[in-house]
């Protein structure tokens, strides 16, 4: 298996992650914007976890 196949997940969560992080710590931001950004964080996680569930499975078996 290829590290590549996992490469978009890895980086869809660590930006995820990121974005969470920015929006609950950022108190020079504005509500709104600190609200959108964990919006887009949680986003990238649930990215992440519907390619890993649901498009590698496909594409292993796929590959047999």
């Amino acid at each position: 298996m290829s590290i590549l196949r996992f490469l978009a997940p890895i980086v869809c969560t660590l930006f995820g992650i990121y974005c969470i992080i920015w929006g609950l710590v950022a108190p020079s931001s504005p509500v709104t914007m600190r609200i959108g950004g964990a919006f887009i964080g949680v986003l990238l996680l649930l990215l992440a976890v519907v390619y890993i569930r649901i498009i590698v499975p496909y594409e292993r078996a796929q590959s047999r």
